[in-house]
């Protein structure tokens, strides 16, 4: 269900408009590759001088090596450059990997949260919730999820499956799941250590159903 192939990443990062910092980056890369043309264009220059019109007091080896120093500093802030761009772009194919990633948990525990609802003991509720885990592997659920917002995907799925559709509150008790496992980070600003998510109470812990006496 999550998307982890490189290929898919770079695909998404070549399709994104760039941003102005990524615009900078490729001129100063496309001036630094003309600049270094330019040091290359002096060197021949300077070697065809050197060779079939030598000037007097000329120190031929001392000119074309103060240019090679400036043109190994110019290919080495291209290569800076260049570092700094794929860098980045390897953060941004991170982070949308990991919104991605979290926005199929929040969906998943939102579903298991409502299994865990609506079942009377807790054989009912592992049951549920496996079958929950495995529809959610589906392709065409795992397709669903993907393309739609959070609260659209759980709405469609409870639907499908039968459960109350209480977006909002299966959707608060995924974020509380979520702020205990660390993907989010608590109210008073501090995350909190990974940990199990809690599951949500069975329907037989709460009042008991009246008997039916006919």
């Amino acid at each position: 269900m999550l998307r982890s192939m490189d290929t898919a990443q770079t695909d998404s990062i070549s399709e994104a408009p760039a941003t102005p910092q990524e615009e900078r980056t490729a001129r100063h890369l496309r001036m630094l590759a003309r600049v270094a043309d330019v040091h290359m264009e002096i060197i021949e220059a300077t070697r065809t001088e050197a060779v079939e019109a030598p000037q007097p007091g000329v120190d031929y080896g001392q000119r074309i090596a103060v240019i090679a120093k400036s043109l190994r500093l110019t290919l080495l802030l291209e290569d800076k450059f260049a570092h700094h761009r794929d860098e980045r772009r390897k953060a941004a194919a991170k982070r949308e990997a990991d919104q991605e990633d979290w926005h199929e948990l929040r969906v998943k525990l939102a579903m298991m949260a409502a299994a865990y609802e609506v079942s009377e003991d807790e054989a009912e509720a592992d049951r549920r919730a496996t079958e929950v885990s495995e529809q959610l592997e589906r392709p065409e659920v795992a397709e669903l999820v993907e393309a739609s917002r959070a609260e659209v995907a759980v709405a469609a799925l409870c639907r499908r499956w039968g459960y109350p559709v209480q977006v909002e509150r299966w959707l608060e008790m995924a974020d509380e799941a979520m702020e205990k496992l660390g993907f989010l980070p608590s109210e008073d600003g501090e995350d909190d250590p990974p940990a199990d998510p809690p599951k949500p109470r069975p329907a037989s812990a709460r009042k008991p159903r009246p008997p039916d006496t006919g």
